[in-house]
């Protein structure tokens, strides 16, 4: 009879929420992603609406809508974006594969980022909730 394996490590499930403020047209930088991280998701809630005309993206230093593709900057407090799969990023939503998916960050050195795509008269700010799993690196 064959033994089974025994576990190498363990991944433990997360949920962060970050507030952050947009700055024009620049992105910012709100989490350095540690080693070992597993993304599952990634909701923004607009806290305080801007005001003027821009569109939010959220992702990582090498794609800046990975995680969410779009929301409206200027919208209603407590709407929340990346919630449907018009509004998912790459690392979420494939329309050929139609399936769960995540983003994989074994080694440190990324950044998780917003951008908005115009300057907005009086800046948003918003509540990134971001869920996933994090293990150990040997």
């Amino acid at each position: 009879m064959a033994i089974a394996g025994t576990p190498k490590k363990t991944a433990y499930p997360f949920s962060e929420i970050f507030e952050v403020t947009t700055s024009g047209t620049s992105s910012v930088t709100f989490w350095d992603i540690p080693a070992g991280t597993i993304i599952t998701r990634v909701l923004a809630k607009i806290k305080v609406a801007g005001t003027g005309s821009g569109n939010l993206t959220i992702g990582d230093d090498d794609a800046g809508n990975v995680f969410v593709l779009a929301g409206d900057a200027t919208a209603a407090a407590d709407v929340i974006y990346g919630d449907d799969t018009t509004e998912l990023g790459a690392a979420f939503y494939d329309s050929t594969k139609k399936g769960a998916q995540w983003k994989v960050y074994t080694a440190a050195g990324k950044e998780m980022q917003i951008d908005c795509s115009a300057a907005l008269t009086t800046e948003a700010t918003v509540d990134v909730f971001v869920f996933g799993y994090r293990y150990a690196e040997d």
